[in-house]
């Protein structure tokens, strides 16, 4: 039988590159606990998806991994610690889009927020809810707006953190609908969750999984979707291009990260053993519920992601003149 010339090499490369994951098994990765670290106070969206991620990948493999809540600094400590552990796959990162928010906002970190880690993949994104407290008289995104012309500076708009994605989102509805609101910055969107409940603040530009537990209480409401399309779990939410304001477009994304320089066959190893684990229907149905819809990117494919949702922030940034104190 006559071979092309390459047909070898090809065969070879595939039989290579398929045996990644089994090689880093092999190499007896992981042979101790793999702690996940998340970049945020306990209650908030990245720590449900994160924890259920390591819970999931726990099952899966039948390893340990551990869920490490390490809030502050706007996710710059969990993310520091991260980028400067071992490159080992023993210390990894609950990464979502703030990581990709920090860099112009706090250009003098002693670390690299995008160049010090390795996207091992993106696996859930979860279009942002805009939701105030039951007390604001406002039943939809036009009213809200109105209302906070009538009021400027009155408002108050909760975030996790200075910089984190509410904090962002809630600038970019500042800057499309041309309205004043004063930034009230938590430790976490689970505190943050809780005062809006409470009524100290009142609005929350948040990823839906943060406040889908809390939308029956009837201390929220939910007055648009920052999306270009409803979403499953809240089949009566209008997005915000239906209110009028189309350009109000804004998802957060989870993923997981390692340290710069962790070996391939270890981020290839997690890759698949996640990619395994999202076709379990109970995961899908679990982050479905949440507001959360699974999705699939290869490592290379999330640090094109990741390197592009950069570039985006710090556009906005830039022109919404963004600063932390």
């Amino acid at each position: 039988m006559n071979l092309p010339p390459n047909f070898l090499s090809r065969r070879s490369l595939m039989i290579g590159l398929s045996s990644l994951p089994l090689l880093a098994r092999a190499q007896g990765y992981p042979a101790r606990p793999v702690t996940v670290v998340i970049p945020y106070a306990p209650g908030g969206t990245t720590d449900i998806v994160g924890r259920l991620i390591a819970q999931s990948l726990a099952t899966s493999t039948g390893k340990t991994f551990i869920s490490e809540n390490k809030g502050g600094g706007s996710t710059t400590i969990a993310t520091g610690f991260v980028a400067k552990a071992p490159a080992d796959g023993y210390t990894l990162l609950a990464n979502e889009m703030t990581q990709t928010i920090i860099p112009s906002l706090f250009p003098k970190l002693p670390f690299d927020p995008i160049k010090d880690l390795a996207p091992v993949t993106v696996f859930a994104e979860a279009p942002y809810v805009l939701v105030v407290n039951s007390s604001v008289p406002a039943k939809n995104l036009r009213e809200l707006v109105e209302l906070a012309k009538a009021r400027p500076g009155k408002l108050n708009f909760a975030s996790g953190g200075a910089g984190s994605g509410p904090h962002i989102a809630g600038e970019l509805l500042k800057s499309v609908a041309g309205i004043d609101m004063t930034h009230i910055a938590y430790k976490g969107s689970g505190p943050a969750v809780a005062d809006l409940l409470g009524g100290q603040v009142e609005v929350l530009v948040t990823a839906a999984p943060t406040v889908s537990a809390q939308m029956a209480s009837g201390r929220m409401r939910p007055l648009a979707v920052a999306h270009t399309k409803r979403l499953s779990s809240l089949p009566n939410v209008p997005t915000a291009a239906e209110a009028g304001f189309p350009d109000f477009l804004i998802a957060n994304w989870f993923g997981l990260a390692a340290p710069r320089g962790t070996p391939a066959e270890v981020v290839n190893y997690l890759h698949a053993e996640i990619q395994k684990i999202l076709k379990k229907p109970d995961l899908r149905e679990r982050l479905v519920a949440a507001g959360a819809e699974p999705v699939s990117m290869t490592p290379a494919e999330a640090t094109r992601h990741v390197e592009a949702e950069a570039r985006r922030w710090s556009d906005l940034i830039a022109r919404a003149r963004i600063k932390v104190d």
